[in-house]
């Protein structure tokens, strides 16, 4: 065990495994979603969302309360959301407004169905994984993003990727800067050496790493953000979120930044490769990690010094599972 460490935690249970903090994830990119509907998956639960007739994104749980259609198979019209089975019309609310075989009856209240908060920001669509019926119809705290990732100066290159890998291991994988010199020998990490001294420090949510040129910086749950030493001239940023679909399958959202030669064609197409690449290289190691989250006790894993940023983010993942602090259950969500 790394000097230091305080262990104090109660034992694990099998439920840890399964329950995540409550926030908003990202789901897909704002492009997605134009005159189709489109199904996606957060937490266990499937969501279609859709565009009204204003163009504002709107999510609502992804089957038909009549007969359990798939309205991702639907359209839209008027700014409704139909299912592909009846036709049965529904609004940004989950509100069924329209029966088209009962046209002069009243539409039962069993004939709603349940809406998503969704918000369309960076280009990225953030889901938050409670119903509003869940929240008794409150909106959720607004999503806090890194400043620089609203600056306009920046081009922003999206990539993206899907790991077969829990999200407590894909988060661990950005944190551990030991591994680059040796998983990114001809990328990123062809000047690293192998032998480093760990600099970081952590308050609260968040963790810092000092590494080379560049500042690492992880947001706990789910938001991280390279940025360099350098505040001035030329930039170069990289930002990642990461969003848990089932148990053990997390998607991963990217963002290559820069503020400089933002007008020259195909240079995100450049960028977004070489970052897809990148991460290419982390995705089979991280899938084979034993066992799929991480282990309910620091002393099941060893740990050296360069594992100190990796025992922050595993200390206020306990401290998550035993507080009363905002969560999903995978198992509650499975199936609506």
């Amino acid at each position: 065990m790394v000097h230091g460490v305080n262990e104090n935690y109660r034992a694990g249970r099998d439920e840890d495994h399964e329950v995540f903090p409550c926030t908003w994830y990202a789901v897909g990119w704002g492009k997605e979603i134009k005159t189709k509907p489109v199904k996606k998956r957060l937490l266990g639960r499937d969501v279609v969302l859709f565009r009204d007739a204003q163009g504002e994104l709107r999510a609502l749980h992804a089957y038909c309360p009549h007969r359990g259609a798939d309205l991702s198979l639907g359209r839209c019209d008027g700014g409704l959301l139909q299912c592909p089975y009846h036709a049965w019309g529904f609004n940004g609310l989950g509100e069924c407004v329209e029966i088209p075989a009962h046209p002069d009856r009243a539409i039962p209240g069993f004939a709603h169905t349940r809406s998503y908060p969704v918000s369309e920001q960076i280009g990225l669509i953030w889901l938050y994984p409670k119903t509003y019926e869940e929240l008794e119809m409150m909106e959720p705290a607004p999503l806090s993003l890194y400043p620089v990732l609203q600056e306009p100066s920046y081009s922003l290159a999206p990539y993206d990727a899907v790991w077969k890998a829990h999200l407590t291991r894909v988060v661990e994988s950005v944190l551990d800067v030991a591994h680059v010199p040796i998983v990114h020998n001809k990328t990123i990490g062809k000047k690293s050496t192998v032998e480093i001294k760990i600099d970081f420090e952590a308050h609260g949510d968040e963790i810092r790493i000092r590494n080379g040129g560049g500042i690492l910086d992880y947001r706990f749950p789910q938001q991280w953000l390279l940025t360099p030493l350098k505040q001035e001239g030329s930039q170069f940023i990289n930002y990642v979120t990461f969003t848990p679909i089932d148990k053990e399958v997390t998607a991963i959202y990217g963002l290559a930044g820069r503020n400089f030669a933002t007008k020259v064609p195909g240079l995100n197409t450049i960028f977004s490769k070489y970052s897809s690449k990148v991460l290419k290289e982390d995705q089979a190691i991280v899938e084979s990690q034993h066992p799929g989250p991480i282990p309910d006790s620091l002393r099941l894993e060893a740990h050296v010094q360069a594992d100190g940023p990796q025992i922050r983010f595993r200390q206020r993942w306990y401290q998550f599972l035993t507080s009363e602090e905002p969560r999903v259950f995978i198992h509650e969500a499975t199936g609506g």
